[in-house]
């Protein structure tokens, strides 16, 4: 897993140098872990951002980072690299708008069952990125007016020979929050038109919390389909957790259990089952959110 292991590396580094100089920031998590549903079982995923001020004079930062997964013979990814302004304003490889809000549900419970249904989550621009090495360019602009966050993007892929639009809003409630994206592309042939559009929420149940979202990947060429998870502590340490996406007449569903123990500062470990269309499996995932 050379992609991981370098990656993983720059991690520890970046958490090191954060000691010595707050100015250079990292986000994100690492899983690592077994699956029954990948050949050779052992997977990584990474999914971070770093940011390095570069000037003085202006706000002004060059962003880095990447989403990957290391499987059995194969590492795909998509890699951004960009130049900001303030954090509103992003120039270069940059991630898509679509992906800020509304992640799978089985991210970090079942990471490889994430990667393979990424089309019902995920930004065609990330999808392509990652299934044929399509790396687009763009700019893209957010913030937050009030309760209000919000993100757009544009992109051009010369190698996937498309471009696309997409923004991203969550409304942050009292116990609540509400979020949307919609996307849609062009092909230079016209012959990849679509649209993806996703919407949910997520409830503050008390000590549990509860997601709902509609799923429309038109673009990606999925079917529709409705995704849900709770989460309900049964400890201080220990969590349960269900989930699932479900599409129409049952032709794509994925669903699940798992059980969590939080590590405190070093991490979550999560037992999982799952099942679908694509078959049943376990999972035994070490997550560390960063």
């Amino acid at each position: 897993m050379p992609r991981l292991s370098v990656l993983a590396l720059a991690l520890l580094a970046a958490q090191t140098s954060g000691a010595r100089a707050q100015s250079f920031n990292h986000s994100g998590s690492i899983d690592i872990g077994l699956t029954g549903m990948a050949r050779g079982n052992l997977f990584g995923a990474i999914d971070a951002t770093f940011a390095l001020p570069i000037s003085k004079a202006a706000p002004l930062t060059f962003e880095f980072g990447t989403y990957l997964f290391a499987l059995d013979g194969k590492n795909p990814h998509e890699t951004y690299a960009a130049l900001t302004l303030g954090d509103s304003f992003r120039i270069g490889a940059l991630r898509p708008a679509y992906d800020a809000v509304l992640p799978s549900v089985f991210t970090h419970v079942a990471p490889y069952l994430a990667y393979s249904r990424a089309e019902y989550g995920r930004s065609y621009n990330t999808v392509e990125a990652m299934r044929r090495t399509a790396v687009p360019w763009g700019v893209s602009a957010g913030g937050r007016t009030g309760q209000l966050d919000w993100i757009v993007s544009l992109h051009d892929a010369t190698k996937g020979a498309f471009r696309s639009a997409s923004f991203a809003l969550t409304w942050h409630g009292t116990g609540y929050s509400l979020m949307a994206a919609f996307e849609a592309l062009r092909d230079d042939d016209g012959m990849k038109d679509g649209t993806n559009a996703k919407i949910g929420a997520r409830f503050d149940l008390g000590r549990a919390e509860l997601g709902l979202a509609w799923l429309d990947p038109e673009a990606n060429a999925r079917p529709k389909a409705v995704s849900l998870d709770l989460s309900v502590p049964l400890g201080d340490r220990l969590g349960l957790s269900l989930m699932g996406e479900f599409t129409q007449d049952a032709r794509d569903d994925a669903y699940g259990m798992a059980m969590g123990y939080d590590l405190r500062t070093h991490g979550t470990i999560t037992l999982a089952g799952t099942d679908g269309a694509a078959g049943s499996g376990a999972h035994l995932t070490y997550t560390y959110l960063f």
